[in-house]
């Protein structure tokens, strides 16, 4: 089979903002100790984004917002954000917070002032009247199961949740809901925020018929569990978000224009690719900076075809092409999974846009086993004892793994919020950090190649080399350029280049896979591409100084595969 390479895109050599040239790091706050900003540093990361620390009487953990404008004495008082920011930029890192405008907590003021009609916040909800006495206004469903609506015997009217019944849903078509929540975005921009992630955008908006939802005829979904029905344009991903993201941009390019500094917004959407794109606003007037997608946990063919799909549909350039996200890419409880978590950082990484990382990956960090009894997160525990499995977050949410002491060096209580990571002893970051082959190194290594002109500048292209073969190139004239290939089959297996038009003869391994034990692919090996075949049980990076285009070769196994990374 044979292929050549084909620059579909490539960008001008102009000055590239913080977050165009660098990468986000997210932590989840419980579990992650505020006093490891070098860490950070050492990483190479830039940007930590950081999961919800405002006032909660924590139902969902912060997701469930008391307060919009105060931190969680739980994490501390508005003096120490002030002081984490501070520090933060002593070091060159930005700061993202999570922000939640779909709902609040019950115990928000606007909320209890909502329940009793208080001007202006009688309508600041989503409340309806049921069709007869205890029975909902429509049949919509929770996204953590069970009914959307809850009656509240004060109001004597039902309100709507699209989450738990302790989260009331904003009204959106009420326009002093826009300013209240513009206003919270000032308030932290004001004290040196660099930008927000904005959870559950689909949901900020319903039908406003209020009309009942079609089944979904999925046959795994029970009548209760929010896959049972059809919620695209009723309650899910309706067309007026849009306008939300689009103002609250403006208030982001106000603080914008003032310095110069870029201001982020990330958006989580779950929604069509059409939908995805729309995101991203236009030429005239950019959105969001990139809304997640989780393309490639859904698996690397799927990823093939994403990506090649994006490209022609308008995706912007820096769009973030993937994002690993929830559950840990580590850990999504298959063999096969587990074995390409060097192979996937590797194309993360090489891919045009913003690599986002949870915290733990660049560990290989896996989500822990957690029984119901300790089962805290309300998604899960809601679903009941057979269920919560599917549908718990906690096991993404365990503590980072620092060293192989007592509970890995986060905390030296008895206990822990949530049990720590059995495998710690073997898998944290100082044990790692002294070792030069491992996950943590070798994400340094690719932090650190994604300054090189051909990833930030680069043309880049999906050539066929074989059918078990992911391959994606990032070429960039008299630059060291790069070509990834991942053996997606299930067995061990030697790819042939030589058919691939456009990249050079020779390369030298420059790194390798932990999992690598082939010894053709041992750091400083050279590899002739010409005419060669090389094993498909590793993952390599290649290094050459041609001064044709040099590709950097990423080859790795899938199953009981390594991986090694080519500079050629």
């Amino acid at each position: 089979m044979r292929s050549s390479i084909q620059q579909h895109q490539s960008r001008e050599d102009k000055p590239l903002n913080w977050l165009e040239k660098g990468l986000v790091y997210q932590i989840y706050p419980r579990s992650f100790q505020d006093s490891r900003l070098d860490h950070f540093v050492q990483l190479g990361v830039n940007a930590i984004w950081i999961s919800p620390i405002f006032k909660s009487p924590m139902a969902d953990f912060g997701y469930d917002i008391s307060d919009f404008t105060d931190i969680d004495p739980i994490f501390g008082t508005i003096q120490d954000f002030t002081d984490l920011t501070a520090a933060a930029k002593a070091k060159g890192l930005k700061l993202i917070l999570d922000m939640v405008p779909n709902h609040s907590s019950d115990e928000h003021e606007w909320f209890n002032k909502s329940v009793s009609r208080i001007d202006p916040y009688t309508d600041y909800y989503v409340w309806l009247d049921g069709d007869a006495p205890g029975v909902p206004p429509t049949n919509w469903l929770s996204v953590f199961g069970g009914s959307a609506w809850t009656f509240n015997e004060q109001r004597g009217q039902w309100y709507l949740h699209q989450f738990a019944a302790k989260q009331p849903d904003l009204n959106y078509r009420n326009p002093l809901v826009h300013e209240e929540f513009k206003n919270v975005l000032r308030f932290w921009l004001d004290r040196g925020t660099d930008g927000f992630r904005v959870d559950a955008v689909p949901h900020l908006y319903e039908d406003p018929t209020f009309p009942d939802e079609l089944p979904s005829g999925d046959p795994n979904a029970d009548p209760d569990q929010y896959g049972y029905l059809i919620h695209d344009q009723i309650t899910w991903n309706r067309p007026e978000t849009y306008d939300v993201m689009a103002e609250f941009r403006q208030v982001l390019q106000e603080y914008e224009d003032g310095d110069g500094q870029h201001r982020v917004m990330m958006t989580e959407a779950y929604v069509p690719l059409e939908n995805v794109i729309q995101f991203y606003g236009n030429e005239s007037f950019r959105m969001a900076d990139f809304p997640f997608n989780f393309a490639l946990i859904n698996g690397i063919s799927n990823c093939l075809y994403y990506c090649n799909t994006t490209t022609s549909r308008g995706y912007p350039y820096n769009g973030s092409q993937l994002g690993f996200g929830q559950p840990r890419s580590t850990s999504l409880g298959l063999t096969f999974w587990r074995s390409l978590v060097d192979g996937m950082i590797m194309v993360q990484m090489l891919l045009p846009g913003t690599p986002v990382t949870y915290y733990g990956e660049e560990i290989s960090m896996k989500d822990q086993f957690i029984s119901y009894e300790d089962t805290l997160d309300p998604q899960g525990c809601q679903m009941g004892p057979d269920r919560y499995e599917k549908y718990s977050r906690d096991p993404a949410r365990t503590p980072m793994q620092w060293d192989d002491t007592f509970n890995a060096g986060f905390s030296t209580a008895a206990e822990t919020w949530l049990p720590m990571g059995e495998n710690y002893p073997t898998v944290n970051v100082k044990l790692q950090k002294e070792n030069l082959i491992s996950h943590l190194n070798i994400y340094r290594t690719m932090v650190a190649l994604r300054q090189e002109a051909s990833v930030l500048y680069g043309a880049y292209d999906f050539p066929i080399v074989d059918a078990d073969a992911f391959t994606l190139t990032r070429i960039r004239t008299n630059s060291t350029s790069y070509i990834v290939v991942l053996n997606v089959g299930l067995e061990e297996r030697r790819f042939n280049l030589s058919g691939v038009t456009g990249i050079p003869e020779k390369a030298k391994v420059v790194v390798r896979s932990v999992q690598a034990i082939s010894g053709e692919t041992q750091i400083g090996f050279s590899c002739n591409f010409s005419g060669e075949s090389f094993s498909s049980s590793v993952c390599t990076v290649f290094n050459t100084s041609l001064i044709l285009p040099q590709l950097l070769s990423v080859h790795s196994l899938a199953y009981q595969q390594n991986f090694y990374l080519w500079d050629i």
